[in-house]
């Protein structure tokens, strides 16, 4: 055993990949709903190696903590500046004032117990949620020029490991206990109803929304086709109910062949049909023939291509003007992105230079009209490193000046600036998606992986201090927790309810997002049977996030 710790000691490289093994496995482990998770699995795995004297050079950790929180950026970026928009603006407001509470409240609470920097950052942490205010906090607290400068950075992830567990079983529970019945409410009835609601609003956007999938279907030529042309029995179908069908490869004496428009239809012909998946009782209706089953039929399915419209001759056209100029041969759109998110869309929805359409039909045909639509969006699993790379270094460059308030220096850090980096960069993507893609394999693994190993490397290298400070202060941080965690969520559900008037799923599902508490979130839509608090979460959650982190830099300044 001791040639081992020998070795962790002399590789320290080791030390952390061991660290991440285990620590990812303990937070596999599941007390009934709640699980511990991979941030907390890390870290404490991190404090028990860190008991055998091992030190990890802190660059790795500054090194991960901007991949995560570029990454965070990255993915939060199209819903974050979506939601600055009109439309979710009142969503924006409830977050920031939720967020905003949870800060003073916390700096209150410490104030209250006499914390110091590092206690209250650690409380901040834990409390509401957001690992991320860890590194934030650490960083800010390594630029004090203070005697206890690192018994302060210490106590920031032992009020973080400590809070933690009651910050999500707590939110967890009075959101899906108490909240409903402040609000006063059947919590799935409620929910179904807004479901309901949500589907007949979407039902108002028009017959003819054309979203989903492409099918191919074969059919045996209906004798009342016989003799009329492959246009007639395409035509009727695209302009008189607005649905978009086509012939693909008619099937004539055992062999397929080219679809001209002017072929005449005879018996026995068999034709193979591309139409969207949800128009299947439309194109029933219209009584092709009987369908039959062919495996060279097969071979007629094809890939979806994304296509990138920018500056293209569809730029402003609608959907249906490009459907019938710019493509042709069973080349169906089976989605609009915009954004970054899909939306609906019908005949009449004009295109814009930003958008992304997601073309559907045989290789060879989509090929053949891609110059007629726009530039395709190619796949790849390669990262853009030149544009990740030249994010990380603005954004670090960006959050460096200082804000002099006596002798404090306020700033972004290089952390919070590579957050805003990131932010923009995610952004940017949403709008042009042949520039600066990060495949999410990457995102998932810079974001999870990234967190990770700063949190593996906080707890090694804290590991002494972080037992000293839990012997020391854990009731009263455990106390302390408690208290900002029912506070600020009951705060949220009382604002949303008295000063928003959300529905009442809305309001828990916000309150949830924006104290970034997912497995809250999950709760709800277990209890509720239902995603409609989802309606609520994902802007909340994107403007928790940055709120929380920033919040880690800002709360040195009250306790120094």
């Amino acid at each position: 055993m001791l040639w081992l710790i020998e070795v962790l000691r002399t590789y320290p490289e080791l030390t952390l990949f061991l660290t991440l093994a285990f620590g990812y496995q303990v937070g596999k482990i599941r007390f009934g709903s709640f699980k511990v998770g991979t941030v907390p699995g890390v870290l404490m795995t991190g404090v028990l190696v860190g008991q055998l004297g091992i030190t990890v050079d802190n660059t790795v950790k500054s090194i991960f903590f901007l991949l995560f929180l570029f990454a965070l950026g990255y993915n939060a970026g199209p819903q974050f500046f979506k939601s600055l928009k009109k439309e979710g603006f009142s969503q924006v407001l409830f977050a920031c004032m939720v967020c905003l509470f949870g800060f003073i409240f916390t700096i209150t609470i410490g104030k209250l117990m006499n914390f110091n920097a590092g206690q209250a950052s650690g409380l901040l942490a834990g409390a509401l949620t957001q690992s991320s205010v860890i590194g934030v906090a650490q960083d800010a607290l390594s630029r004090l020029d203070v005697s206890n400068q690192k018994m302060m950075m210490d106590f920031v992830p032992v009020g973080y490991a400590v809070t933690y567990i009651f910050g999500t079983i707590g939110c967890t529970f009075i959101l899906t206990t108490f909240g409903p019945k402040i609000l006063k409410i059947d919590l799935e009835k409620a929910c179904l109803e807004l479901d309901q609601q949500a589907k007949m609003e979407e039902k108002s956007v028009g017959d003819g929304v054309q979203t989903g999938e492409v099918s191919y279907r074969l059919y045996e030529v209906d004798e009342k086709w016989v003799g009329k042309t492959v246009a007639d029995l395409e035509w009727p179908l695209d302009d008189e109910i607005d649905v978009s069908l086509y012939v693909m490869n008619p099937k004539r004496h055992h062999s397929f062949i080219f679809p001209a428009k002017e072929m005449v239809l005879a018996a026995n012909d068999c034709l193979a049909i591309a139409f969207k998946g949800k128009d299947a009782a439309q194109v029933e209706w219209r009584g092709l023939g009987k369908e039959i089953f062919d495996h060279r039929l097969e071979e007629l399915k094809s890939d979806t291509v994304e296509v990138y419209i920018g500056q293209s001759d569809s730029c402003g056209k609608t959907m249906k003007e490009i459907q019938k100029e710019a493509l042709q041969k069973g080349v169906l759109v089976s989605k609009l992105k915009r954004h970054g998110e899909f939306i609906h869309y019908h005949q009449g929805t004009v295109v814009g230079k930003q958008d992304v359409l997601c073309l559907e039909g045989p290789t060879s045909c989509v090929e053949s009209v891609l110059p007629f639509v726009g530039k395709k969006v190619v796949k790849t699993d390669e990262t853009d490193v030149t544009f990740m790379g030249l994010g990380i270094v603005l954004g670090g460059l960006i959050g460096i000046p200082a804000l002099m308030i006596g002798k404090i220096g306020i700033t972004l850090s290089t952390s919070g600036g590579v957050l805003i980096m990131g932010l923009l960069c995610g952004y940017l993507h949403s709008r042009k998606p042949t520039m600066g893609q990060i495949p999410p394999a990457a995102t998932w693994f810079l974001s999870n992986v990234g967190l990770a190993v700063f949190v593996a490397v906080v707890g090694i290298n804290s590991g002494p201090g972080f037992i000293e400070g839990l012997q020391s202060s854990g009731l009263i941080f455990f106390l302390a927790g408690l208290i900002v965690t029912a506070v600020s969520s009951l705060f949220g559900i009382l604002l949303g309810k008295y000063v928003f008037k959300f529905s009442p799923p809305v309001i828990l599902g916000a309150t949830a997002g924006a104290l970034t508490t997912t497995a809250a979130l999950g709760g709800l839509c277990e209890k509720a049977n239902s995603n409609a608090p989802v309606l609520g979460y994902t802007i909340p959650y994107a403007i928790g996030n940055i709120l929380l982190t920033v919040w880690g830099s800002l709360i040195i300044m009250f306790f120094s």
